[in-house]
């Protein structure tokens, strides 16, 4: 009697070595790609919240623009002319500036006009720069997630980057701004249609000097 014998063949350890090194390749050339769409997607989340942001305080320098309250003059020990705490999250004035005294409850008020999760929970921050007309000159953004939106009165663009990551002037960071962090602040420089370049007082307030300062442009006053 004959028997048929079903003899099953398994996988040569150099077809196992070709099949680990194809998979490896296929893995160096997709992780890039992935990690790039995904920073690419959590930007565009970051631009999205920085522009709800950006609508929410100017519907309250709207407001505030059309009522009866001075907020375009103050006392002040920074540099010359009129600098104004218009909104703060504790209700205190930024460096060298007076504070409106309804500050704190205008904050409040524009966190819940954004709907932006991360600063109804804490732990987003921002601060905004405004001209004399109510209209926002610089806006950046701290999502509390690694990275920060910004928008700027002379572009009118907004924009996203990873906090560390290389830019025009060097690795993005927040630190020489943060005496004005949770705070919407009126300065006269922010008035100004140009600027001196020589004046580092001066061009720290104009958008370049912002963006300097974020090191997101390359200028005299990044360190």
């Amino acid at each position: 009697m004959l028997y048929s014998q079903n003899k099953k063949r398994g996988f040569t350890l150099v077809e196992l070595i070709v099949v680990l090194v194809i998979l490896a390749i296929l893995a160096a050339l997709l992780i890039p790609a992935l990690t790039g769409y995904i920073d690419k997607a959590k930007k565009d989340q970051v631009i999205a919240e920085t522009r709800m942001l950006h609508e929410a305080i100017q519907t309250e320098m709207v407001e505030i623009y059309g009522s009866n309250v001075d907020w375009k003059t103050s006392s002040t020990t920074l540099g010359t002319g009129a600098h104004k705490t218009l909104a703060n999250r504790t209700g205190t004035a930024c460096v060298g500036s007076a504070v409106l005294p309804d500050a704190q409850q205008r904050y409040n008020e524009i966190v819940k006009l954004s709907e932006v999760s991360s600063l109804q929970d804490g732990t987003g921050h921002f601060y905004a720069f405004i001209t004399s007309n109510a209209k926002i000159h610089a806006l950046v953004y701290n999502s509390g997630r690694g990275y920060i939106g910004v928008y700027f009165r002379d572009t009118q663009q907004y924009d996203a980057y990873k906090i560390g990551e290389q830019a025009a002037g060097g690795a993005v960071k927040l630190d020489l701004l943060n005496s004005y962090i949770d705070s919407v602040l009126y300065n006269q420089s922010c008035d100004l249609d140009s600027f001196n370049p020589d004046d580092p007082s001066e061009l720290m307030w104009s958008c370049s000097g912002i963006r300097g300062l974020l090191n997101i442009e390359n200028n005299g006053l990044n360190s």
